[in-house]
């Protein structure tokens, strides 16, 4: 039930396999297509769920292996962004952060959400860190939704005049 397999979902999968298709033109559509369902969901997956989207996606796409799309220059400024914040670049927090911004690069909002301990704020602060070292203009605003009612969090629509207030 919490998850969104919804049009708005498939669109940004095709999104996300257009951007693929386009950077690497010979590769083959039902490989471009397995890797944007893939790697685009993996993120979103609750860990006790990974082996069953992987066996749909694997019924989907029988004896089909792709790899997933890497981006080096990405990974190194990551790791560097991580050692800056005094924290360890192992490869499964650097993949987080990557997948945090790859989902950000096809939404414009996500949530970030696990138990406690588990890394969110870590991650959050090293993309944001990362953004900053690429001289990129990051916004962070530390914010406890339940001390401010949810038009104020997201804004809304006055009844009377239909006008939009933030």
């Amino acid at each position: 039930d919490h998850y969104d397999w919804g049009l708005r979902a498939i669109k940004s999968v095709l999104v996300v396999a257009g951007s693929l298709k386009r950077g690497d033109k010979n590769r083959p559509e039902d490989q471009v297509l397995m890797r944007a369902l893939r790697d685009f969901n993996l993120p979103k997956i609750v860990t006790d769920d990974l082996p069953v989207f992987l066996g749909l996606v694997g019924d989907l796409f029988p004896a089909l292996d792709v790899a997933r799309r890497r981006t080096p220059h990405l990974e190194q400024t990551v790791r560097q962004a991580t050692l800056e914040l005094h924290l360890q670049p192992e490869e499964s927090f650097v993949l987080k952060v990557v997948q945090l911004e790859e989902l950000l690069a096809v939404r414009h909002s996500v949530f970030v959400v696990g138990n406690a301990g588990t890394g969110k704020s870590k991650i959050l602060r090293t993309l944001n860190r990362t953004y900053v070292n690429t001289k990129q203009k990051p916004t962070w605003t530390d914010l406890n939704p339940k001390a401010v009612t949810t038009d104020e969090l997201f804004g809304f629509i006055h009844h009377a005049t239909r006008e939009w207030k933030d």
